[in-house]
């Protein structure tokens, strides 16, 4: 793979024109052009700067990317929405391409479900996944926990006000999704779910909500969302808890149940409970500290970034510490949620083993 091609595709996919990566780097723009046509050889040292400049793995340059990845890129409905979280998709598919490789990944179940043709279907099959989980009852709590058991792996990292919402891609047997947790924590939770939907309907990426012919496939995969997080069931139960207090039974609703105060008034609307007029009026009154304290609960915040998926860093760690990973590289693979100085002592590697190693190579 030529290193010239890699560079220009970086900085197409970074959105860059060649006279931004040269005021970037600090080298002219005839210079990044021969580098793009091959012609002029790049330094070590500057190869380390364009990867900061176009967001891209050292790594990046020298090998290809997984092909749902490509596959998900190329398809002008879907990539370049968010450039930040289509890096980061990419970065992490890869990442788990190479613990996969290397035996790392953590053996998960996968769950696949019938795509749903109807709202009816959709709610049956947040129904199923729920016993699938052994969670038919109550909250759906440490959803992104829930996700790795059946295969999909989830981060959530902080990708500003502008990084979109999160995105899908299959990677071989397995998922990866990537939320941005720089949203309030209620969107946080229903995006992941959303995007648990592609993972068990099999439905590799979509296109945004509204971006024909996929605007009923993501509609459904919303209704599930909801359905799996806010059971009409588990609304129903809240509705008599409170004897038809209609604010507190959306109160409870939300900090229970760890959604956006909108979500919670649409379910309501959704399984009947309430009326539009209803819905619009609650919308327009989000709870205040005083409702939660009049409850006697309080909002625990799941998916707060940056963060990695519990047996994924356990996995991670443990390779760390037999010495198959560098601190650096692990550092990487743990997207800055264990600092500098924070890993643990790594196990001392026996002089046989050592030897074994060396006789394999001979």
């Amino acid at each position: 793979m030529e290193l010239s091609s890699r560079i220009a595709e970086a900085r197409q996919l970074a959105g860059l024109t060649q006279e931004q990566v040269s005021a970037a780097t600090g080298l002219g723009r005839t210079v990044i052009a021969k580098i793009e046509a091959g012609s002029r050889r790049l330094a070590a040292n500057e190869l380390v700067v364009f990867a900061e400049v176009l967001d891209r793995p050292v790594d990046w340059f020298f090998s290809s990317s997984p092909a749902a990845v490509v596959s998900r890129r190329s398809d002008s409905a879907v990539g370049g929405r968010s450039r930040v979280l289509d890096s980061r998709v990419e970065r992490i598919a890869r990442d788990i391409d190479f613990l996969s490789a290397e035996g790392e990944l953590p053996q998960v179940t996968r769950v696949a479900l019938d795509a749903p043709l109807s709202v009816e279907a959709a709610e049956a099959a947040a129904t199923e996944l729920r016993d699938t989980l052994g969670v038919p009852e109550g909250p759906l709590l440490g959803l992104q926990e829930c996700a790795e058991r059946t295969g999909l792996f989830s981060f959530s990292l902080d990708l500003g006000q502008s990084g979109g919402d999160a995105a899908y891609v299959a990677v071989e047997d397995v998922g990866v999704a990537v939320v941005n947790g720089a949203l309030e924590p209620g969107r946080r939770r229903f995006n992941l779910a959303h995007e648990f939907g592609h993972h068990v309907f099999q439905d590799a990426y979509a296109p945004e909500l509204g971006l024909s012919p996929q605007e009923e496939n993501e509609k459904l995969i919303n209704a599930f969302a909801i359905h799996l997080l806010l059971p009409r069931r588990a609304i129903k139960a809240i509705w008599s808890e409170f004897e038809s207090d209609t604010r507190r039974v959306a109160v409870a609703a939300a900090v229970r149940h760890r959604l956006s105060w909108t979500a919670v008034c649409a379910q309501m609307c959704n399984t009947g409970i309430i009326d539009a007029g209803t819905r619009e009026e609650l919308v327009n009154q989000p709870p205040t500290g005083a409702d939660f304290i009049e409850l006697g609960e309080h909002w625990v915040a799941e998916l707060e970034p940056p963060c990695v998926p519990p047996l994924y860093g356990r996995r991670v760690l443990a390779a760390y510490r037999r010495g198959k990973l560098t601190e650096a590289r692990a550092a990487e693979l743990l997207w800055g949620t264990v600092n500098p100085g924070e890993f643990p002592v790594q196990d001392e590697i026996p002089l046989d083993a050592w030897r074994r190693e060396f006789e394999l190579l001979a």
